[in-house]
């Protein structure tokens, strides 16, 4: 089992190495061929036919952080409702891409089977499927300013969206410095604290490049913060 897991590592390692070092984003079809991989590791239950409908037609244009990315919406699991498996699956594999990664909800080794407690902001319905979103990864970014993330929540902000950036793009994330490359709130969640929503927390995207390490922490949605970016889907 380590063996495959190792051949695992060095292959994904090996996809990186491949682009030159200033290229974060990889390719539609690329990112299809990852969610093949995914769906048959994980069981994430998506059908031939959801796979071949997806539209790798590129949207994003010339800005450097609007992105073209394919995201997963998963349906109910035996044991996680549809919201919280999508959010847990999503991290799993993002958390997969990275040298070390670490989570608020994370109780010794047992948070890979613990659902993550997340509902979706007000407003915003989950659809389960497969669909070519684009992303602005710098949407309310402006370096040195400081917001409040619970000014910028909208129908638009992207949730499980930047997580499959996350997954789709390890660069990204080890290139985020909060000054070029913002931070990412992940600002269509909302925490869930002993079962109920608390409007208050999100969930946070950051890289520390001092521990080598991925980062989802629940931040404060009301306090003020530099360096961040609130994702947006445009389309």
């Amino acid at each position: 089992m380590a063996t495959v897991s190792n051949g695992r590592v060095a292959a994904r390692e090996a996809r990186i190495a491949a682009r030159p070092p200033e290229v974060m984003f990889a390719p539609l079809p690329e990112q299809l061929a990852n969610i093949r991989r995914w769906n048959a590791e994980r069981g994430w239950g998506l059908t031939a036919g959801d796979l071949h409908t997806v539209d790798l037609t590129p949207r994003a244009g010339n800005d450097p952080l609007v992105v073209d990315l394919i995201a997963v919406y998963l349906r109910d699991g035996p044991e996680m409702s549809a919201v919280p498996r999508t959010c847990h699956e999503l991290w799993t594999v993002a958390a997969a891409q990275q040298p070390r990664s670490w989570s608020w909800d994370w109780h010794g080794d047992r948070w890979e089977r613990r659902p993550k407690p997340v509902q979706l902001i007000t407003g915003l319905v989950h659809r389960p499927g497969i669909r070519r979103v684009t992303v602005d990864l710098a949407a309310h970014f402006e370096p040195g300013r400081y917001v409040r993330p619970s000014t910028l929540r909208s129908l638009d902000s992207a949730h499980a969206e930047t997580l499959a950036a996350a997954a789709h793009f390890p660069r990204w994330i080890r290139a985020m410095d909060g000054k070029d490359v913002p931070y990412a709130w992940l600002s269509g969640y909302e925490l869930l604290i002993r079962g109920r929503p608390t409007p208050w927390r999100l969930p946070a995207l950051s890289w520390s490049n001092f521990r080598h390490t991925m980062s989802l922490t629940a931040a404060w949605a009301n306090h003020s913060y530099s360096g961040w970016a609130s994702p947006v889907c445009i389309s």
